[in-house]
């Protein structure tokens, strides 16, 4: 058994071979040699003696953890054997395995997790004064690893595996950190392929890491936004239902709102609705009476103009129809196993536009590419509503649930991203498509089944 870290060195080839394997300078693995390896790199130089059956003492790796910050990840001896088959269940040639920032823009996240999200956040400011925090997915830190390796858009594979940080309260008995390990396919094309493949490969490897009984949850955001954009009804409610849509009960409001003819006493809604917006900032400056240099406390002229611009153009616009308005929410009620849910998708858009028989047609693709790898689909659901209390996806998402752990259910999930890169920090538009799963509720999942 190998105890000394520069034999190891040695033995995956030296210095320099080394260096090529972890994709860092020379330097840094002359560094090893006096310091011993930094935690980030223990799974894949593990991995690396493992292909090549070196049998390494576990005091290699633990006795660097001592100087290291808790946010790195922990040592592979550190893992369960769970945890280790999911991973290496993930881990293929075609898929790179990448260490991904552990300090990210909390403006970032913020901007694609929602501002729900924020007390859960560990967030801090650097010296400049940049909001940073500690990551609390993997998806957004391998976004930006894609871009600062230079690319914008060529396709790439990436696996990883780390500590995320989401805070719980006292009263919880989820821990602020825990392992994820997942994978990414960003850039090419938004292929159905690469969600099949994404999807199959955690599938997979939850049941091969033991896991009996395992429920998902599918669903398309997309199928949303077409049926909106092929109904015959007017540009400014399409809008309000898409921005409604991702808040559950505001979308309801809205829609029983839409239904009925809006009225307004205040004559400033019929007096506006004829003037540009030049004239009617003028107007509204009069009608306060404040001069022009003059500004109002809160909000400015332009702002009250537009809202009241706004208002006057509800009140001009015809209510949504009774059938139009239930033909939503049929749309949006729909849940049952993929196979019959398209079925129920086929016939309530029966004749409203060639689109949106595409998409579904593409949906049915899906699945059946699904069952041809032999995913067992029984206990599947798809679901109009999944996705709507996360603006981060853009099309197709699962989730996969243990029901053995109860209300603590969710053991991973993912889906397309598509435009997410181009939010990070792109000037351009790259597909992606990606899944993480949580290591510490796999491990729990299966130690209950186990002994159930």
């Amino acid at each position: 058994m190998i105890k000394e870290t520069n034999k190891i060195i040695d033995l995956l080839g030296g210095t320099g071979a080394l260096a090529k394997l972890l994709s860092v300078n020379l330097s840094a693995v002359s560094n090893y040699r006096k310091k011993g390896f930094p935690a980030r790199l223990h799974y894949k130089i593990a991995s690396l003696c493992n292909d090549r059956g070196i049998t390494v003492n576990k005091n290699i790796f633990g006795s660097a953890s001592r100087n290291i910050l808790p946010m790195d990840s922990r040592p592979i001896e550190v893992l369960s054997e769970v945890s280790i088959n999911v991973m290496e269940n993930l881990i293929s040639e075609e898929f790179e395995l990448i260490d991904p920032p552990v300090l990210v823009s909390a403006d970032k996240v913020l901007d694609r997790l929602g501002e729900n999200i924020a007390d859960r956040l560990y967030i801090f400011s650097d010296p400049a004064g940049t909001r940073l925090c500690l990551r609390p997915d993997l998806t957004i830190p391998t976004c930006i690893h894609y871009l600062n390796s230079g690319f914008r858009g060529e396709k790439r594979n990436y696996a990883y595996h780390g500590k995320v940080f989401q805070f719980n309260s006292a009263i919880s008995s989820e821990p602020n950190e825990f392992s994820q390990a997942g994978l990414e396919s960003i850039g090419g094309d938004s292929s159905l392929d690469s969600e099949v493949e994404i999807f199959f490969r955690t599938y997979n490897s939850l049941r091969q890491a033991g896991i009996k009984k395992l429920n998902v949850l599918m669903g398309d955001v997309s199928l949303f936004s077409l049926l909106i954009d092929v109904l015959d009804i007017p540009v400014i409610w399409k809008d309000q239902l898409k921005t409604k849509f991702w808040n559950d009960k505001n979308f309801k409001s809205l829609l029983d709102e839409l239904s009925i003819k809006k009225k307004f006493d205040n004559k400033l809604f019929y007096k506006i609705s004829d003037l540009d917006q030049e004239t009617a900032e003028i107007f509204v400056r009069d009608t306060i009476g404040l001069s022009e240099k003059q500004s109002p406390v809160g909000r400015s002229i332009k702002e009250i103009t537009e809202r009241l611009m706004k208002k006057s153009k509800e009140i001009n616009t015809e209510p949504l129809s009774r059938s139009t308005a239930n033909l939503i929410r049929d749309f949006l009620s729909i849940s049952d196993t993929p196979s019959k849910a398209i079925k129920k998708l086929k016939s309530i858009s029966k004749n409203i536009d060639s689109k949106l028989d595409s998409k579904i047609d593409i949906m049915n693709e899906r699945v059946d590419k699904m069952m041809n790898l032999k995913i067992d689909l029984k206990d599947s659901i798809f679901s109009l509503e999944k996705g709507r209390t996360v603006e981060y996806y853009t099309g197709f998402l699962f989730d996969y649930s243990c029901p053995i752990l109860g209300d603590k259910s969710n053991v991973g999930g993912g889906g397309r991203y598509d435009d997410l890169i181009k939010s990070v920090s792109s000037d351009v538009d790259i597909p992606a498509v990606g899944a993480a799963l949580n290591l510490e509720r796999i491990e729990k999942a299966i130690s209950k089944e186990s002994s159930s």
